[in-house]
């Protein structure tokens, strides 16, 4: 005889099961006896005697209506721990995302000088205008604001809901207090006395609310369940600092999982982290942290689901992440102010939503941008991107690095998942590799490398360099250091590199008329044959002068068989090869001597048609000429005997020309499917 029910905000029924004396309780994993569950009458202070009506107060404690004790039985929460408490997505070291926002909130509903934006876990968002001294909210979906909360609030800065809904607004400029509304309420409760404006508010797993009291160089902390108003110091001794001890205009704030508390000490230029229950913080970015980024007045900070940091590099106009691979720039990477969709104007904070697009508050742009993920892939090092059948490239290409920089001749690129490009410099025998947004390029210098013609990346961030022309071996640089094991013995150079999903590193030795491989940590460094038997010829089961090679995610091998004017595939497990595109196969298009092949990720071919000086591609329509279409050259729109090519994340493609002694960049012009 179930007599009372209700609702908590993650939408779960609470119920007084009359008859069988117990309150009942659902959740994500079902119905669960919550209080009471002997189901047997009784007057102790774990039993209810035909309990009839209950409810929550704002803390999550339980008040019930003991009718057959005459009694009113408070039954205190004793935890509301999250698993987490705010979007943090699984990313992968190669996630990136489109460079130019969209503008989800303008002045007119945000205010200006726009500083507290929060993405809750049903993605509901949250900005607090601090003209109009409101929050306004949008559900998930919606373009114009749904609801409008209003409630003595002055000036809020920042502000954060708990997975429960319940909304926790900065009142401490004028108020002195943090305020909470809770769930569905438009009514406010005091709920920490601080002694002026929160800069940065969060609620950790285990229910504790921290407040960034940002002018007195300090971060502190109360617990939710408790109706004390008063809070403890858990970073900074109120005195401004760049100690490991003290804190600088502290703002943004986040808690990990394990509760240590990361800070964004902003006149600092670092970010801290002060392990659970230390007052002695360590420097994880920024100054003081050698290897990581120099950062100018961080605002902001959040994790993802793996534990990397996210920062709204304030004073430096832009947003920079971390990752197996150490920190990169991801928005507004030029470091100039400005209010271009590329651009920020000293951004104070940042969230994700539950897949990963991130929402960052552009102060003195008056807005709030919505940065879309682009590409989330953590099965490949590099990129494969997804185009419509009539994507098109401008014609005319930008020259990306020239003979100076990368020498004569150029043959190998590679480029990761998030966009560093990587070029062999034969004649200096180093490696050049310039991170996304940087015309600079830094110069890797490996001992005993020779003629490098390709390389590789792993999905671990190791580098595979060919070295096969002098000391027949293919290296492996061990991500982040100078230690290099000699991988794979060879006959001769490998002008074509590749590592598929299985873990096997093939290398295609033009000279052999073959192609081989090995797979890796086997404990031996000795490879075996993919395909061609060694012998020059044209039959099924031979090559001439291969290059490009490529494996698709069915372990598939594609071949440009450059002196047969062929692209061979051949299947897992086979060495005869099937000619797909070029002499002896019914594609609608000519090969002359093709050096290079990628796949995009619907699997379509792109071929560096090298002394046809162009790149052609297939599609649902059949091949055509993309760029280098007007014969060879060396102008912006020509090619002169292109060896390699590559994308970056963003569907741009990067060419090796070779007699132009140049890396050419064709931007995507469409990509419109419709």
């Amino acid at each position: 005889c179930p007599s009372d029910v209700a609702l908590d905000g993650g939408g779960y029924l609470f119920i007084v099961d009359s008859n069988n004396n117990r309150i009942i309780g659902s959740g994500p994993n079902g119905f669960r006896c919550i209080i009471a569950c002997a189901s047997t009458s009784g007057s102790t202070s774990n039993q209810l005697s035909s309990p009839s009506t209950f409810s929550f107060d704002s803390y999550g404690n339980i008040f019930i209506t003991d009718q057959g004790n005459s009694r009113v039985q408070k039954f205190l929460i004793e935890s509301t721990s999250y698993s987490v408490t705010l979007n943090q997505p699984n990313l992968c070291p190669s996630t990136t995302w489109y460079t130019n926002a969209i503008t989800f909130a303008n002045s007119s509903t945000v205010g200006t000088s726009v500083f507290g934006v929060f993405v809750s876990i049903n993605n509901t968002v949250y900005v607090a205008n601090q003209q109009t001294n409101q929050v306004v909210i949008w559900f998930e979906g919606s373009i114009n604001p749904d609801k409008i909360i209003s409630g003595n609030l002055s000036s809020p800065n920042d502000l954060f809901v708990t997975p429960l809904g319940d909304l926790y607004v900065d009142n401490g400029g004028s108020n002195h207090r943090v305020d909470k509304f809770a769930f569905n309420s438009n009514i406010s409760t005091s709920i920490m006395s601080v002694p002026s404006g929160c800069y940065g508010i969060f609620v950790d797993i285990t229910n504790n609310l921290y407040c960034s009291i940002t002018w007195s160089h300090q971060v502190v902390k109360k617990w939710l369940n408790d109706n004390v108003l008063t809070s403890t110091i858990v970073a900074g001794n109120g005195t401004a600092g760049s100690t490991a001890t003290t804190l600088n205009v502290p703002i943004g704030v986040s808690v990990d999982a394990q509760v240590n508390l990361y800070v964004a000490d902003c006149y600092n230029s670092r970010i801290q982290m002060f392990p659970v229950g230390q007052l002695t913080g360590i420097t994880v970015a920024g100054a003081s942290a050698p290897g990581t980024i120099t950062l100018s007045c961080p605002n902001g900070i959040t994790l993802d689901g793996n534990g990397y940091l996210f920062i709204t590099d304030s004073s430096n106009n832009r947003i920079v992440g971390s990752g197996p691979y150490g920190f990169r720039c991801l928005f507004g990477c030029t470091t100039i102010s400005g209010a271009a969709p590329s651009q920020l104007n000293q951004p104070p904070t940042l969230r994700f939503d539950s897949y990963g697009n991130l929402f960052v508050a552009d102060r003195y742009n008056n807005r709030v941008q919505k940065f879309m993920l682009a590409s989330n892939s953590c099965s490949l090092s590099y990129n494969q991107p997804t185009f419509c059948s009539n994507a098109l490239w401008y014609s005319s290409a930008s020259t990306f690095a020239s003979s100076s920089t990368i020498g004569t001749s150029p043959y190998g690129i590679f480029i990761d998942g998030v966009n560093t490009v990587y070029v062999p410099n034969r004649v200096t025998n180093t490696i050049l590799t310039w991170p996304q947004w940087s015309n600079t390029s830094t110069t890797s210098s490996y001992s005993n490398l020779s003629n490098p013609y390709s390389l590789f990346m792993s999905m671990t961030g190791d580098i595979y360099i060919d070295n096969g022309y002098s000391y027949g071996r293919v290296d492996k640089y061990i991500f982040n250091t100078s230690i290099r094991v000699t991988i794979m013995n060879v006959n001769g150079s490998c002008y074509g590199l590749f590592i598929d999903i299985n873990n096997n590193l093939y290398c295609s030795l033009k000279n052999l008329h073959q192609v081989v491989k090995l797979l890796l940590n086997n404990g031996t460094t000795i490879p075996i044959i993919a395909a061609g038997n060694g012998s020059v010829g044209s039959l099924s089961n031979m090559l001439n002068s291969p290059q490009g090679i490529y494996v698709d995610s069915n372990l598939n091998l594609y071949i440009a068989d450059c002196a047969n004017n062929r692209i061979q595939f051949v299947q897992t497990g086979q060495l005869n090869g099937v000619t797909i595109v070029g002499n002896g196969s019914s594609a609608n298009i000519i090969l002359n001597y093709p050096t290079g092949i990628v796949l995009d990720a619907y699997g379509y071919l792109f071929i560096v048609d090298s002394y046809n000086h162009r790149i052609v591609a297939s599609s649902s329509t059949g091949f055509r000429c993309i760029v280098g279409c007007s014969g060879g050259g060396s102008s912006a729109s020509q090619l002169s005997f292109p060896q390699s090519m590559a994308f970056d994340s963003y569907g741009n493609i990067y060419v090796t020309d070779r007699n132009n002694s140049r890396v050419q960049q064709f931007a995507l012009q469409t990509n419109n499917c419709i």
